[in-house]
C-alpha cells in the first residue's frame, strides 16, 4: 500500500475504475487538489463515497473544507500567514529562497521534488515519475527514507508509474523497493494525522 499525495486531475476512468486501480497496483489512498468551489464540493462527495480518498484546498477554500481535507496548497510565502498549524504542500518550482526560509516553522510535502531539501526538517519531498529522473543519483542516494512520500501526477502517468518510481529509488538508495514504500506510507500517514508515531 502507498498514499498518491498527488492526483493532479481526477476524471471519469479514475473514479469508475478505483477499486480496479487499488486492486492492480501499490496505490491503494489518493490525495486530489480541487482548485474551485465547484471541483471541492464534488471531490468533497467523493471523498464520502470512498474511504480512501481525501483532498486538499488552496487557502481561499479553507474554510469550505472538512475532515477529509489533508493540507493545504500554496504557492507563496504570504500564504503562509492565513495557516497555523496546517499541512502545506508546494510545488517545488515555486521556492524561492523567501519561501523557503519562510517555511521553517510549518510540515507538509514538497510535490515534485528533485532535491532532498534537508535544510527543511519538518517538510517530505514527494518523487514522481516526472521528477525521479530530474533527481541528482548520488544526492537520491543518501537521502532519508523519512523523507520520501510518492505521488503519480495522473492523469499524466498512470497509477502503476508510481511503482516505477520506487524501484528507480531502489535502484539509487540499495533499499528494497517493499521498504521504500512502507517507508514513504508511513511518513504520509503520519503527517496527515492518519497513523499515530
Amino acid at each position: 500500500m502507498t498514499v498518491d499525495v498527488h492526483v493532479s486531475a481526477y476524471d471519469d476512468a479514475f473514479i469508475d475504475n478505483i477499486e480496479d486501480i487499488m486492486e492492480e497496483t501499490i496505490v491503494q489512498m489518493f490525495v486530489l487538489h480541487p482548485k474551485s468551489i465547484d471541483s471541492l464540493e464534488e471531490v468533497q462527495e467523493l471523498s464520502n463515497e470512498h474511504n480512501n480518498i481525501f483532498y486538499t484546498v488552496p487557502t481561499e477554500l479553507l474554510e469550505n473544507s472538512c475532515n477529509k481535507c489533508v493540507g493545504v496548497v500554496i504557492s507563496s510565502a504570504k500564504e503562509l500567514e492565513q495557516i497555523e498549524d496546517r499541512v502545506v504542500m508546494i510545488e517545488e518550482a515555486h521556492l524561492d529562497e523567501t519561501f523557503y526560509e519562510a517555511l521553517g516553522a510549518h510540515k507538509g510535502i514538497i510535490l515534485n521534488a528533485t532535491k532532498s531539501h534537508e535544510d527543511l526538517e519538518n517538510f517530505f519531498v514527494s518523487i514522481s515519475p516526472s521528477s525521479i529522473d530530474l533527481f541528482d543519483k548520488d544526492e537520491l542516494n543518501k537521502l532519508s527514507m523519512q523523507k520520501i512520500a510518492l505521488q503519480s501526477n495522473y492523469p499524466k502517468h498512470e497509477f502503476d508509474e508510481v511503482y516505477t518510481t520506487v524501484e528507480k529509488i531502489s535502484h539509487a538508495m540499495f533499499r528494497s523497493e517493499q521498504s521504500i514504500t512502507l517507508e514513504a506510507t508511513k511518513n504520509t500517514l503520519q503527517l496527515f494525522s492518519l497513523m499515530k508515531g
